[in-house]
C-alpha cells in the first residue's frame, strides 16, 4: 500500500474489538498488501465503508451484477438469433443460387439452339453441295462442340487457378501481419523468453 498524504486525527483514538469472522479477512488483506499493523488496513476499510455508504445515499450505487444463470441465459438468446439469422442468410443464398443456376440453363440452352438452329440452316446445306456425306458432316459438328468445350473448360481453370492464388496470398499477408513484432507489440506484452503475450 502506498502511503496516505492525509493528515492522521490524534486527539481520539479509536479502539474497538473485531468480530472473530473479520481477523481472518484482515489478516489476508494485510499479507496482500505488506503492512505489518492492522491500523492501516483498517484505515482503508473504513474510507471503502464510508465511500459505500455515500453513494448509497446518493443513489448512484453500481447496479447489481447479473446471476450466472441470467448471463448464460442471455448468451444463450444471443446465439439463437444468430443462428436464426444464419439459416434466413443460408436460404436467401440458396434461392439466389437456385435462380442464377436456372438463368444459366436457359442461357445454355438458348444458346445450344441457336447454334443447331445457324448449322442446319447455313452450314450444313452448304457442306452438302460441297459433297461432304452426312457423316462427315456431324462429325465436323461435333469436332466443333469438342473445341468450345475445351476452350470453356480451359478458361474456367484458369480463372479458378487464379483466384485461388489470390485467395492463398491474401491468407498468407494476412498471417503475416498477425505475426509481426510491431502488432504484437501494440496487442500485448512481451515475455522474458522473447516471445509475446497477447491479452
Amino acid at each position: 500500500m502506498r502511503k496516505s498524504k492525509r493528515v492522521l486525527f490524534k486527539p481520539k483514538v479509536f479502539g474497538f474489538n473485531p468480530y472473530a469472522d473479520q481477523v481472518p479477512a484482515i489478516k489476508q488483506i494485510m499479507e496482500e498488501t505488506g503492512q505489518e499493523s492492522e491500523a492501516p488496513v483498517l484505515r482503508m476499510l473504513i474510507d471503502e465503508a464510508l465511500r459505500a455508504r455515500r453513494q448509497k445515499a446518493a443513489g448512484v450505487l453500481s447496479t447489481k451484477q447479473p446471476s450466472p444463470a441470467h448471463e448464460l441465459e442471455g448468451t444463450l438468446e444471443t446465439i439463437r438469433v444468430l443462428l436464426v439469422k444464419l439459416v434466413c442468410q443460408g436460404e436467401t443464398g440458396f434461392r439466389i443460387g437456385s435462380i442464377s443456376l436456372e438463368l444459366l440453363q436457359e442461357a445454355l440452352a438458348e444458346a445450344r439452339a441457336g447454334r443447331v438452329g445457324l448449322w442446319e440452316t447455313l452450314v450444313k446445306p452448304s457442306l452438302r453441295e460441297r459433297g461432304r456425306s452426312a457423316q462427315e458432316i456431324d462429325s465436323v459438328f461435333e469436332t466443333q462442340i469438342r473445341e468450345g468445350q475445351n476452350f470453356s473448360y480451359k478458361l474456367a481453370s484458369e480463372i479458378k487457378a487464379q483466384l485461388l492464388a489470390s485467395e492463398a496470398e491474401e491468407r498468407k499477408a494476412k498471417v503475416d501481419e498477425s505475426h509481426s513484432p510491431e502488432l504484437l507489440l501494440e496487442n500485448g506484452f512481451a515475455r522474458d523468453d522473447g516471445e509475446f503475450d497477447l491479452r
